[in-house]
């Protein structure tokens, strides 16, 4: 049984904070001063520019969604209420994009390096969905993972859209989205 769909975007070239070497000077940027890493991972820079503009769902360097604003008024047309928008001064027409709720249970296979400061792991990998919660096809919305994944400042949720929500995504003929199935093998 299809659960839902991973959706994902194409890299757009760009950082909203900086790379996990070495964040951009953004004095307002909070982090951990013991590990040094961020600990807001939904921080807008104000002076943000997107690099490549031709994406309707992309993600930066740094784990940070960006949709354009065809994308935003299809989420508006078809309601869905748990979707945020940050409007890019610098970026007109595009806007950070995250979810404030909607989680779904995810296992990481490994996490490591936890700083006993602000709770953080350096990195958490592997991500699944607990599939076997789930006993039919996600209600019509965006859903993400309760932890977040990968490393650095770079940790970003998995995002996940119902079955309905796919089927509206594609009437839109949205260039550049890319979308992972979700199955529940076991469930019938």
């Amino acid at each position: 049984m299809i659960i839902g769909y991973e959706i994902t975007g194409y890299d757009n070239d760009s950082y909203m904070t900086g790379s996990c070497e070495k964040l951009f000077d953004l004095p307002f940027l909070p982090r951990c001063d013991k590990c040094g890493y961020r600990t807001d991972y939904r921080y807008t820079n104000k002076d943000f520019k997107l690099k490549r503009k031709t994406l309707d769902f992309s993600s930066t360097y740094d784990g940070v969604t960006i949709v354009s604003l065809k994308f935003k008024e299809f989420c508006i047309r078809y309601g869905y209420k748990n979707l945020v928008f940050i409007d890019l001064p610098k970026s007109p027409n595009y806007f950070q994009f995250y979810l404030k709720d909607n989680l779904l249970a995810y296992n990481a296979r490994l996490r490591e390096k936890l700083c006993d400061k602000c709770g953080q792991y350096e990195s958490v990998v592997g991500p699944s969905l607990q599939v076997d919660q789930i006993a039919k096809p996600l209600e019509n919305g965006f859903y993400q993972s309760d932890l977040w994944f990968a490393s650095g400042n770079e940790k970003s949720p998995v995002m996940i859209i119902s079955p309905e929500t796919k089927q509206n995504l594609d009437k839109e003929k949205f260039k550049n989205i890319c979308l992972t199935k979700v199955e529940n093998k076991t469930s019938r």
